[in-house]
């Protein structure tokens, strides 16, 4: 099973997050990734780190106790194979599950890179007084997911970040459900930047009254998400072919609008 080249850069582009982190205009916010850090490091050290044995993993680990922060680092190299990954993540998101915090606390050290630049990303397009609630929507569903993800399937930390992301993006989603509702404070002007992702550009479209909000959702959580549109159909129950209808409908309304000029996202003169 080859890497997830995407996973491995996010994973791996701590400095550039915690550049990102550090130039933001409201530092405060970062209490929480920096005491979720300290807590982890703190139970890395001394005489009795937070470890795993490697012999009983195996997949090329040394055959001895591994702390969790050089196990991060091992995570992180890019000899570190899929099925190396998902062995420590079952084996971490197990004793997360066993109801000692500390394991809970290892889970989100280990994971630290992955968070950090999902948070930094998140917070560079969002308004700067969503800092605290980003950074707490991201660690709580995290933390959540430990006791819900399904550590049979592969790819246990990329599922994992993806529910902590999408905990990020509530705190900008409920915004974009408050504009909506309030006309009046909706912007004059168009918000699309020459780096506008795709989040932003689903929010403009639904400004614009190009698709509806509801469709912006449905394509953001099985576009970006990873959701399946199965899955939501259950949650939201009605039928999936419906939902699927849907999302063709609004996704060539937004081409045509691309296509057209009338949503842009080129930097505004």
């Amino acid at each position: 099973m080859s890497s997830n080249p995407a996973i491995s850069q996010n994973l791996g582009d701590t400095a550039l997050a915690d550049t990102a982190l550090a130039d933001s205009a409201t530092p405060r916010w970062t209490n929480a990734l920096k005491v979720a850090e300290m807590s982890f490091r703190l139970l890395t050290t001394g005489p009795h780190p937070l470890a795993i044995n490697g012999c009983d993993l195996g997949h090329g680990l040394p055959a001895r106790q591994i702390d969790l922060e050089e196990l991060r680092g091992m995570m992180l190299a890019k000899s570190a194979t899929d099925a190396l990954k998902d062995a420590v993540w079952a084996e971490l998101v197990t004793r997360a599950r066993s109801g000692d915090p500390a394991w809970t606390i290892g889970c989100v050290g280990v994971a630290m890179p992955g968070l950090k630049a999902i948070a930094a990303r998140v917070i560079q397009t969002s308004p700067a007084r969503h800092g605290d609630d980003i950074v707490s929507e991201l660690l709580t569903e995290f933390v959540a997911q430990l006791a819900r993800v399904d550590i049979r399937r592969p790819n246990i930390a990329p599922r994992l970040l993806l529910w902590a992301r999408k905990g990020a993006l509530r705190v900008r989603g409920r915004e974009l459900r408050h504009r909506l509702c309030d006309p009046a404070q909706m912007p004059s002007h168009p918000i699309l930047t020459g780096e506008a992702g795709p989040e932003t550009v689903l929010e403009e479209a639904v400004r614009q009254e190009i698709i509806t909000a509801a469709s912006a959702s449905l394509i953001a959580r099985t576009r970006l998400d990873g959701e399946t549109v199965r899955d939501l159909a259950v949650e939201l129950g009605i039928p999936a072919s419906r939902l699927y209808r849907q999302r063709r409908t609004a996704e060539k309304r937004l081409v045509n609008a691309l296509r057209a000029g009338d949503l842009s996202t080129t930097p505004i003169g």
